[in-house]
């Protein structure tokens, strides 16, 4: 016997449509289903039981998923249990490749780990009603392997369409979970949506339309409209992913035969820790009409653009590099490079390298398709320069590499520093690119940030100043080389620039503090301390600091000395946090040491053998910091000498220039400069790049 309970929900909607608006939730628990309905019409359908087909083999079973998702007329937007793939389930969140600690399970195929419902539950809100739906990730054994809390914000229907706000919050247990999509060149695995069978789909992203299956390729929206089986007219359903969605934007598996799917983290693994959370959220909108009768992109837009959100849109300013004639290009070099009908060809067999030489770069995101023929090597030129001669290019490259060692995706300086990002160990990079096929690389420069992704799979995450700005080249190595490029967007996201913290005359902006002198001496900043002074001296900035980058010079004649960063004044010292290390005796120049705290943390005890110092007696050198949340990073004279995630420290401070007490000692500084965005700057998921006063995004 089935048993039904009903919770209806009662508010007043919005002035637009002047009526009330009941929202229910139709519980029938012999068949495991939840139906949500706004009055009279259905919504969804929540399958919080087990679900099995009629003459479907029991190993099919699930639960934990909405199906049907209606339409605003009632028409049926997804499928369950379709005979090409019987394991795809209405709207639904699963992954092929995952492991409980060592474990291989398989959520995506239902092999050795299930969703199961704990509780289910409709909340009125303000603007709608919210399902929450309390789940367990739990495998064969009856082990609870993670926990889901996935909760549907359902807005009221409007007349053109309806908002469903998503959001997944995924905990791990106490095991790793690894989330990883299906190997390439798929990657599939994340939110997903079947569709129901219909006839005249077209799907649409914010790059257009497409009609071919697609995979690994990042958008920011994608939509999915038909006339679905028994309806009379054209509706569809689209999915924003959050613009804090992790890799934003993430990649996407799209098939004309019925998928929509956001497809994070694709083929490369994602490990949650255990006890720690993600959070993996969407925004669907279910419309009447097509792509643009539906209003897609203006509801994309609004969807970013919300208070709260507050997200620009940068892409509306992008442009393809070899269809848009108001680009103009230079050679470097003597090779060959054809471009017809949005395809670059580079191509030769020379002594030297050579550059196609394009526009200029600052903050941007590129994107391109990357056809090289075996035995060939290349790279994109970002941020670069014409060396004096004219003959070479010299700068930042994303290398594109199709030897064995596949290090495509990486950083090279070339002519310069050599190796920057090298993808020695990161075998996810070195198996992302496809030999003998159209490769999608995306590369993203912010600031001092830099990343890349090849086929989806992250390459690098890293951050480097040594250059601003410069230009966008595409080079054909010496040797044969023969390489293709196709749409290749640019989006400018704006600039950086550096202001002075040190005007070169007073100490405007600093406050002395503890033992020694500061003096101002042909404009350079010099402490000095005796050895009969016990007390240490710093040199405090007024300027609270939280994210930031610094850069500087100095000279350390004797003794020493650091720069403090998010520091607090306190202790018998006078000073705790972190200090990037001055010291030309120690061999430790750039380590970071905390100060009433860890002690040495880079590099830590182990690592002091190989600890690279970068410093040069007796000359100037070059130090830039820059701490981003947990990660701080730190170079000198170009050269990494700390990269770490620091879970414990301090998130902000001022910044402050150390004498050491005790010692007789000297330092010199000069050419103080703090990193700032120029007005209208903004990062590739929208977020205006606001110079705060008390620190910087």
């Amino acid at each position: 016997m089935r048993t039904r309970s009903v919770l209806a929900i009662m508010f007043i909607l919005m002035p637009v449509q002047g009526v009330m608006a009941e929202f229910t939730l139709l519980r029938d628990e012999a068949a495991g289903t939840a139906l949500v309905s706004e009055g009279d019409d259905p919504v969804l359908v929540y399958n919080h039981g087990d679900q099995l087909a009629e003459g479907i083999d029991a190993n099919r079973t699930r639960s934990c998923y909405v199906h049907p998702l209606f339409g605003l007329d009632g028409e049926i937007l997804t499928d369950d249990f379709p005979r090409d793939h019987l394991h795809h389930r209405g709207v639904s969140m699963m992954w092929p490749r995952m492991r409980v600690g060592d474990l291989k399970v398989d959520h995506w195929h239902l092999d050795g780990i299930r969703t199961l419902n704990t509780s289910l539950d409709l909340q009125p809100l303000a603007d709608g009603a919210q399902l929450v739906a309390d789940n367990t990730w739990t495998l064969d054994s009856g082990v609870v392997a993670a926990t889901e809390r996935t909760s549907w914000h359902i807005h009221p229907a409007g007349p053109i369409g309806r908002i469903i706000d998503v959001q997944s919050i995924i905990t791990a247990g106490d095991e790793p979970i690894t989330l990883q999509g299906a190997s390439l060149p798929k990657g599939y695995g994340g939110h997903m949506i079947r569709l129901a069978p219909r006839t005249g789909q077209i799907i649409t992203t914010d790059r257009g339309e497409h009609t071919r299956d697609s995979d690994r390729l990042p958008f920011r929206w994608a939509d999915y409209s038909a006339t679905f089986q028994g309806a009379d007219a054209v509706s569809g359903v689209a999915m924003f992913p959050h613009p804090d969605h992790p890799d934003y934007a993430p990649s996407w598996q799209l098939r004309p035969y019925g998928i929509l799917s956001i497809s994070w983290p694709g083929s490369s693994p994602f490990v949650i820790e255990p006890g720690q959370t993600i959070d993996l959220s969407y925004r669907m909108w279910i419309h009447r009409g097509d792509a643009e009768a539906g209003d897609v992109p203006e509801a994309w837009s609004r969807y970013v653009g919300m208070p709260g959100l507050d997200r620009e849109t940068p892409t509306s300013g992008r442009i393809d590099l070899f269809e848009d004639e108001s680009v103009e290009w230079a050679l470097v070099g003597t090779a060959t490079y054809d471009k017809t009908e949005g395809v670059l060809h580079g191509h030769g067999n020379e002594p030297r390298n050579s550059f196609l030489v394009g526009p200029e770069l600052h903050d941007f995101e590129l994107e391109t398709e990357i056809l090289a023929a075996a035995g060939s090597n290349s790279g994109i030129q970002i941020r670069s320069r014409v060396t004096d001669d004219g003959k070479a290019v010299q700068g930042y490259q994303v290398e594109i590499d199709t030897s064995e060692r596949a290090w495509t995706g990486g950083l090279y300086d070339e002519l310069r520093r050599g190796w920057l990002e090298p993808l020695d160990g990161n075998e996810a990079a070195r198996g992302a690119w496809l030999p003998g096929k159209w490769n999608h690389m995306r590369i993203i420069s912010e600031g001092t940030r830099f990343r890349t992704w090849v086929n989806g799979v992250p390459c690098f995450d890293a951050h480097d100043a040594m250059d601003l700005g410069g230009i966008l080249a595409f080079q054909v190595h010496g040797g044969s080389c023969d390489v293709r490029w196709r749409n290749t967007l640019l989006t400018h996201l704006g600039r950086h620039a550096w202001k002075p913290l040190f005007d070169g005359r007073t100490l405007e902006g600093w406050r002395p503090s503890g033992g020694g002198a500061w003096t101002i001496e042909d404009g350079i900043l010099i402490g000095r301390i005796q050895a009969d002074e016990p007390r240490h001296g710093h040199l405090f900035s007024t300027q609270t600091l939280d994210d930031f980058t610094v850069r500087l010079e100095f000279m350390s004649p004797r003794g020493n000395s650091g720069v403090y960063f998010r520091a607090e004044a306190a202790g018998p010292i006078g000073i705790r946090g972190f200090q990037a290390e001055v010291d030309g005796r120690s061999g430790k120049t750039g380590g970071l040491y905390e100060t009433a705290g860890r002690q040495w943390v880079v590099p830590s005890p182990k690592e002091s053998d190989s600890f690279e110092d970068a410093y040069r007696p007796g000359e100037w050198n070059s130090m830039t910091i820059t701490a981003r949340g947990p990660r701080i990073v730190v170079h000198v004279n170009g050269v990494k000498t700390a990269d770490i995630v620091d879970s414990v420290g301090r998130r902000e401070g001022p910044l402050a220039l150390q004498l050491h007490g005790n010692e007789d000692m000297e330092v010199r500084f000069r050419s103080i400069q703090l990193l700032e965005a120029a007005t209208g700057t903004v990062t590739a998921n929208g977020i205006a790049a606001v110079n705060k006063e008390n620190g910087h995004r």
